[in-house]
């Protein structure tokens, strides 16, 4: 039986009581001890152990981290596709795609992700007729970086017998020219009327970057993670995503991470299936009772919905991509069959909607620690939050949204309402217990990074900002928590899980401003180094 013991640096063990053993032992892929020293050689003497020592030399450990809301087959996806993170203009995207063209063969789309049309020089737009003048033979699609939006070119719509006659579906919305003509982009539910078509990418190309992309996990610390999983064509993916549940199972051996398991779907016939699949077995490290529902868009697509018109755009308050009455059919069917609930809502109106509902729900059908999630939750004045640990509810939140979104959120939300934006300080001094992530591939699974923006917020509002303990207990005990897994993981106790991060320095000791400075060293998950 493998064991290491650690010692001779911080380990910063996340429990409430504050306690900062000398040392940590681990057996298996178990804490077995944490205390003195002289104490745990005694011990692993008593236990008939012989621990490899991990000398830190100063450095840290911290428990693994874990990630509560990603998107794993669309990182994947996106992971095999054309960057167009910080492209310059027209000409930057277009030698983008045109490698990527190179590298998949028809029927397969060119694809591009992590599109951002503020990124664009004054004057320029993508639209359907420049990707037309790119690819006039080619099937080409234009993911938003919120994902929440896509930009499809004329041979992709033609092929796919998407006409001018196209009618936008309930809680999306197709993107039209002044003369009514087709502008090639599709909003929030609309997104699944081009990729219903999509061709299956190449198997061997989706297996490359799979592996790639949770060995980067790892080197990020991340330990767990919330995988956001569609079971049917409800979701941002559309019907060609209704495999992710499939493909997780199949990719599970590239996977180190252990997994909680986020089902979305109109039913609860996708979360029951993969209760009762090989991904949710004992041995499998993963755990599936959440159910995920969308109650708005972005703020980058103006889909979020707002109380009041966005400042720049005074056309729209984004919308409710479901009427309350389908919007509380799930949440009630989730909560009576035992499933957690967790809605995405990130515009003031939808919070408030998605609130109001929880509170009808909690009303007529009452139930103890439920745990409830909202999702992003990105905008909410004091008393909103109040509502929210009141009701007893918890908050997945992405403090990377913050570097994406500080230099252009004032100007769409306007002076007054930008100061309630990820309102972090606000949520914890209410009591509510948020947890981070990234929603990648939205935004990197960069820990680090995350919690220097939940602490110094890149200088956006810094009245919102953490201790780093608090940033810390983000993805460490508060995200265990809303996973109901804080009996195994998210503090550095024994007999919990050996799920450890290495890092350079102690988080809780270097000053606020070097945060973005520490380095992960080394990562275990379940007591062996990944």
């Amino acid at each position: 039986m493998e064991a290491y013991l650690f010692y001779n640096g911080a380990i910063v063990t996340m429990a409430k009581d504050g306690d900062r053993p000398e040392c940590l032992v681990t057996r298996g892929g178990r804490i077995g001890f944490t205390g003195r020293l002289e104490d745990a050689r005694q011990w692993a003497v008593s236990q008939g152990l012989e621990p490899v020592d991990i000398n830190l030399a100063g450095a840290a450990i911290t428990p693994g981290f874990i990630d509560a809301h990603l998107h794993p087959l669309p990182m994947i996806f996106f992971a095999a596709s054309a960057d167009l993170e910080g492209a310059t203009g027209l000409a930057d995207i277009g030698r983008r795609l045109v490698q990527q063209a190179e590298r998949v063969d028809p029927p397969e789309w060119v694809v591009g992700v992590q599109f951002q049309s503020k990124t664009l020089p004054p004057g320029e737009q993508l639209t359907r007729r420049e990707l037309d003048a790119l690819f006039p033979d080619r099937a080409v699609l234009i993911y938003a970086r919120d994902g929440h939006c896509v930009i499809a070119n004329t041979h992709l719509l033609e092929a796919a017998g998407i006409g001018p006659d196209v009618q936008s579906p309930q809680g999306g919305e197709i993107g039209r020219y002044a003369d009514g003509a087709l502008s090639g982009a599709f909003y929030e539910k609309a997104v699944g009327v081009p990729l219903a078509h999509m061709p299956a990418p190449s198997l061997e190309r989706i297996v490359g970057a799979s592996q790639a992309l949770f060995d980067g996990l790892a080197r990020n610390g991340i330990t767990s993670i919330g995988a956001m999983l569609q079971s049917d064509e409800e979701g941002p993916g559309g019907a060609a995503a209704s495999i992710e549940s499939l493909a997780v199972q199949a990719l599970r051996e590239n996977i180190a991470q252990s997994i909680y398991a986020i089902v979305i779907g109109k039913t609860l016939d996708g979360i029951n299936a993969l209760i009762q699949s090989p991904l949710n077995a004992p041995d499998s490290r993963a755990k599936t009772r959440a159910f995920k529902i969308f109650a708005d868009g972005t703020f980058g697509s103006c889909t979020a919905c707002m109380s009041e018109p966005y400042a720049d755009k005074a056309c729209t308050h984004g919308y409710m991509v479901h009427d309350e009455d389908e919007i509380y059919r799930r949440m009630r069917l989730a909560h009576l069959a035992g499933f957690q609930v967790c809605i995405h809502a990130i515009g003031d109106q939808g919070i408030a909607t998605c609130v109001r509902l929880f509170e009808r729900l909690l009303a007529e059908h009452p139930k103890p620690d439920h745990r409830h999630r909202i999702e992003h939750a990105s905008i909410a004045s004091r008393d909103m939050a109040a509502r929210i640990a009141g009701l007893g509810l918890q908050v997945c939140t992405q403090p990377l949204f913050i570097r994406s979104e500080k230099d252009w959120l004032p100007a769409r939300l306007g002076a007054d309402r930008s100061g309630m934006a990820y309102p972090f300080r606000g949520y914890f001094d209410a009591g509510i217990a948020v947890a981070g992530s990234s929603d990648a591939p939205i935004e990197a699974p960069d820990v680090i990074a995350a919690i220097d923006y939940a602490v110094n917020r890149g200088g956006f509002h810094p009245e919102q900002g953490l201790t780093p303990e608090e940033a810390l207990a983000m993805f460490t005990r508060n995200a265990a928590f809303i996973q109901f897994e804080e009996a195994e993981k998210g503090t550095l106790e024994a007999g919990k899980a050996a799920d450890i991060v290495v890092l350079d320095r102690d988080p809780l000791a270097v000053p606020a401003s070097k945060l973005s400075d520490l380095k992960v060293l080394n990562t275990m998950i379940g007591g062996a180094f990944v």
